[in-house]
């Protein structure tokens, strides 16, 4: 009973702040535009043909496999897919809408399409909305770093509630154990590494006895340093139950996450 009490809290406070975020986010130099179209769960086309991606969110394509969040017992054929559930979303907030644009980042990517934080008419953040909805994960890159708090505080919440990917055994928190052959797919991880491993290529923090078959993390030197300077030293996190995103590698049979920045790791227990 008090479990639940906490979890109905914790979503409350939640969405108190993610009120408070979109009051404080309204951008004076953001551009303004009309949205046309979601071409995916977390790209979408405004109608002077600019292609955007929301950044610091990951929705599910249409190639990842699984085709409905649950087994319908028909294989999927009478449900969407997790892709299109986060098109069908996108869609909703941009058909049409006003929308207010602050890009990110100064280049395009090779489709031509830019990067930016949307918003709507309210102030609310888009990749917020769908985060909070279960329809994308947290996606931290070099040039969203700072975007990344209150993103994390919008995952939580569909988290917290098992919504949405979190109900997806393709998207839902993982055990190492559960990782399997999943290369090539972002995979969200939680449980407690055992160890520290560190040689001139770089640290691995490893979740195993088998270091060379148990899953870890990989992390170069120039990531290290950014990690230490937010007190996030490898050795410290040893024993401590963290939680890690990225992109499932496989490094000579060994099932590896490559940090590229701090922020795909948070500590849950600290």
């Amino acid at each position: 009973m008090w479990r639940i009490v906490r979890i109905v809290a914790c979503l409350f406070f939640l969405a108190l702040g993610l009120d408070a975020a979109a009051a404080a986010g309204c951008d004076d130099a953001a551009i303004a535009v009309t949205g046309a179209r979601a071409l995916d769960g977390d790209t979408f086309r405004t109608d002077d043909g600019q292609e955007w991606r929301l950044a610091g969110v990951l929705a599910p394509k249409r190639g990842d496999g699984a085709r409905a969040p649950h087994d319908a017992g028909d294989g999927g054929r009478s449900r969407a897919s997790p892709a299109d559930d986060a098109q069908a979303a996108l869609g909703a907030l941009v058909l049409r809408r006003a929308l207010r644009l602050t890009p990110v980042g100064a280049a395009a990517d090779r489709h031509a399409r830019r990067l930016a934080i949307a918003r709507d008419e309210s102030c609310r953040s888009l990749a917020e909305r769908l985060l909070a909805d279960g329809h994308a994960r947290v996606y931290p890159t070099f040039v969203t770093r700072s975007l990344v708090p209150p993103l994390y505080a919008a995952e939580a919440m569909a988290r917290a509630a098992t919504r949405g990917l979190w109900a997806d055994s393709r998207y839902r928190l993982l055990h190492p154990s559960e990782i399997g052959a999943r290369f090539d797919s972002y995979v969200v991880v939680e449980e407690r590494p055992q160890s520290v491993i560190t040689g001139r290529a770089g640290t691995t923090l490893s979740f195993g006895d088998d270091r060379r078959r148990d899953f870890g993390v990989t992390i170069e030197p120039k990531v290290r340093k950014l990690m230490a300077a937010a007190g996030l030293e490898p050795a410290v996190l040893v024993g401590r139950r963290i939680r890690v995103r990225g992109w499932l590698r496989n490094r000579g049979g060994v099932p590896v996450i490559e940090l590229a920045v701090p922020e795909q790791l948070e500590v849950v227990e600290r």
